[in-house]
């Protein structure tokens, strides 16, 4: 592209340093072919894969060139050949489809860019000020074109005009009269004057209203100050979790969600008085927004993109607004109304009653927690085991020092084994600690048929000696989600898969 620049007797200075970085370039790019080559598997076919010939084509220009520098090959020949390859150069672009392989990772990253620059556009209003900003070129140009234009045509030889003799000087004596107005040259002609005093006008306005949006600004995010960031109307999120409803313990439950996904993944509030809930923390806040709205209505979850949801979570009112009973309805409510939206999205449904379980049996995938029976039950266990509300509470809490509970595929290499050989396996390993605590069956909804490691009592064998099948899951406590150990690829194993 710059070959008229090349020339040896024209820039001998440029020509020699395009010649060393073309030298340079060539080495290192044929070093790279070569160590390739001798690192490809199969030697003999390495040279006629796609990859390998679009690495030959970009380095083959410059091997020509430097071989007629030589004195290798005939002239017209090597210069005509050059010339072709050197447009095939742009073939090596297609190495960079490679990037494709971390697809995944690429467009994570482009929703997390694109959300947090909605997010900012929206929260400091760039989008008014951009366009304050616009109009405030376009009156510029065109006012100093204009001027410029009307100051020729009239221009009076006993009074000349600054603004017809230098075109770049208009600009600048434009830009003083829209932002001050004062300590610019006045023009001479009546048309120019109307244009000036128009300009001036115009000026004082675009400075007042860009005062006026500073100032909101800044008024908003001091009064946001400490509070959960609203939702830009125009952010479409996905792979998101959705929380309807609020109560006391709300904060507890986003800090919980965010540890248990790692992070990864946003949280929506969707409540009626999204305004005023208070920021979950620095640590969780940019994964946070707050809608407004009630979670009933189809446009609030519309706005919610609860289709592309991840997990719908549905909290029970708080407790001085209404009776367990209404409480649980309401909650009911919006489980209904996402459950119409989108019937194949996990629920989690919190409940205050038992008996409102009955009215939930319809919703197949909601999980419906009732918070007091629960701690009835964990009372009974406290009183019969002392301590062990401090178990639970530590096997139940999301952090970074605690084991969890994960449902994993069970390993190839224990099918057809038992439950006591799936231990004893674990046992021995010393990559990382894993205790496995019971199986669950076939199916993408998890802990629908599981057994812990005792015997039911039905008349079944016991859990130690069940036969483990590919359709089987294990039921494991371990600090972090199992994965394989790179030096035994037997302990291979993949999470399910989310329908």
């Amino acid at each position: 592209m710059v070959e008229h620049l090349t020339d040896a007797a024209t820039y001998p200075l440029l020509h020699q340093t395009l010649l060393l970085a073309e030298a340079a370039f060539t080495v290192l790019f044929t070093l790279e072919y070569l160590l390739r080559w001798y690192a490809s598997p199969n030697r003999w076919r390495y040279p006629f894969a796609l990859h390998a010939l679009v690495d030959l084509i970009a380095i083959l220009p410059s091997i020509l060139m430097f071989a007629h520098v030589l004195g290798i090959g005939s002239e017209f020949l090597v210069l005509r050949t050059v010339r072709l390859l050197r447009t095939l150069r742009l073939l090596r672009l297609l190495r960079l489809l490679r990037i494709l392989r971390h697809g995944y990772s690429v467009y994570r990253l482009a929703v997390i860019v694109r959300i947090w620059t909605t997010a900012i556009v929206y929260q400091y209003r760039l989008g008014r000020v951009a366009r304050l900003l616009l109009l405030s070129v376009l009156a510029w140009v065109a006012g100093a074109n204009v001027l410029h234009l009307i100051e020729r045509v009239s221009e009076n030889p006993t009074h000349p005009s600054p603004y017809a003799a230098d075109y770049w000087e208009t600009y600048w004596g434009v830009i003083v009269f829209i932002i001050s107005g004062m300590d610019a040259p006045e023009p001479v002609s009546l048309g120019a004057r109307v244009v000036v005093t128009t300009l001036l006008v115009a000026g004082i306005c675009i400075v007042a209203v860009f005062t006026g949006e500073v100032v909101s600004i800044l008024v908003r995010t001091e009064q946001r100050r400490g509070r959960m960031a609203l939702k830009p109307p125009g952010l479409k999120l996905a792979e998101h979790v959705v929380i309807l409803g609020r109560n006391d313990h709300l904060e507890r439950i986003i800090h919980q969600i965010h540890r248990a996904f790692g992070g990864r993944h946003y949280i929506l509030v969707v409540c009626e008085d999204a305004e005023t809930l208070p920021s979950p923390g620095p640590l969780t806040h940019r994964r946070v927004f707050a809608l407004q709205g009630n979670p009933a209505r189809d446009d609030v979850l519309d706005a919610a993109n609860i289709e592309d949801a991840r997990r719908v979570i549905v909290l029970s009112g708080d407790a001085g607004k209404a009776t367990p009973s209404e409480r649980d309805d309401v909650a009911l409510m919006h489980a209904l109304a996402a459950v119409a939206r989108n019937r194949a999205i996990p629920l989690v449904v919190e409940l205050q009653e038992p008996e409102s379980l009955r009215y939930a049996s319809s919703i197949k995938t909601a999980d419906c927690l009732v918070s007091r029976h629960f701690g009835e039950m964990l009372m009974s266990q406290s009183v019969h085991n002392g301590g062990v509300a401090e178990i639970y509470d530590e096997l139940m809490t999301f952090s970074a020092d605690t084991s969890e509970f994960y449902r994993v595929r069970v390993p190839s290499q224990l099918v057809g084994k038992t439950f006591r050989q799936a231990q004893e396996l674990f046992l021995d390993l010393d990559t990382e600690s894993i205790v496995p605590v019971g199986i669950d069956g076939p199916g993408a909804h998890a802990y629908r048929d599981f057994r812990l490691c005792v015997a039911d009592g039905t008349g079944r064998a016991s859990l130690a000696d069940h036969v483990l099948t590919e359709s089987d899951h294990l039921i494991v406590c371990a600090f972090d989600r199992p994965s394989f150990d790179t030096s035994k690829p037997e302990m291979a194993w993949h999470e399910i898969p989310r329908s």
